[in-house]
């Protein structure tokens, strides 16, 4: 029997709660000054673990939902980059969402992403390292990064290609400044559309579905689904060589 209370947490960076049974994970305000931050970094990633080597715990959710002000804050986090002339955040933040993005490709634990909103391009690469994702009607994603000239970072285009195809990939990446939950559904990112007022109680009945078959089952089928997933590590590495290649340009720096 798991110890629900060890398990409910209320941190800076993220909240946790059961809800009927399923653990859900919540981000919160500042998302990117609370990424920055090493402690705030290494409590989720430590608490993700302790999930992993929980035999009790067969599905996880993550919710994620920032409305305006996490694409304002988006851009105003890489303005001041550009202000300062000094990497380290992005550097620290670049590191944090690289190495979550493989913890959820890793886990022996079905993570389902739900989200709503306005969402930046960290949260849809945070959604595609997941193995189901559900959003709600009132759902856009926003590919902010083409704004202010930089790459996405967290694994989108890796994830993408291999799920639509490389031509596809470059269209919702390059050709799509913004794309509805019903857009991403017909593109095929999206394993569900919600109702705004029925996303927490459909998003429940989901995680039981995948929560009524074996962990063992659960487990092996992730580790089967996610096989081509295994160079993971080398394009993050590469993702990181381009990405600072733009940061470090002069066109970017006095743009």
């Amino acid at each position: 029997m798991i110890d629900k209370a060890s398990y409910e947490v209320d941190f800076e960076f993220f909240s946790s709660r059961f809800i009927d049974g399923i653990l859900w994970v919540y981000f919160k305000k500042n998302l990117f000054l609370q990424a920055t931050n090493l402690i705030n970094r290494d409590a989720l990633l430590s608490f993700l673990t302790r999930v992993s080597a929980c035999k009790y715990i067969k599905v996880m959710v993550f919710r994620s939902f920032l409305e305006e002000s996490g694409y304002n804050e988006y851009i105003s986090f890489f303005e001041n980059i550009k202000a300062r002339h000094n990497n380290m955040d992005l550097h620290r933040l670049y590191n944090f969402y690289a190495a979550l993005v493989v913890k959820l490709t890793e886990m022996n634990k079905i993570v389902i992403h739900a989200t709503s909103g306005n969402v930046i391009p960290l949260f849809l690469n945070t959604s595609l390292a997941c193995d189901y994702r559900v959003a709600a009607d009132n759902t856009v994603f926003r590919n902010a990064y083409l704004d202010i000239g930089v790459l996405p970072i967290g694994g989108g285009p890796y994830f993408l290609s291999r799920m639509l195809g490389e031509g596809r990939a470059m269209e919702l990446l390059a050709l799509k400044p913004a794309f509805s939950a019903k857009q991403g559904f017909e593109y095929g990112i999206l394993d569900r559309v919600i109702p705004i007022d029925d996303l927490e109680a459909e998003t429940i009945a989901i995680a039981c579905q995948f929560g009524n078959a074996a962990a063992s089952t659960l487990s092996g089928l992730k580790r089967l689904v996610r096989f081509s997933s295994r160079d993971l590590h080398q394009y993050l590495e590469f993702e990181d060589q381009e990405f600072f290649k733009i940061i470090h340009h002069p066109a970017f720096r006095y743009a």
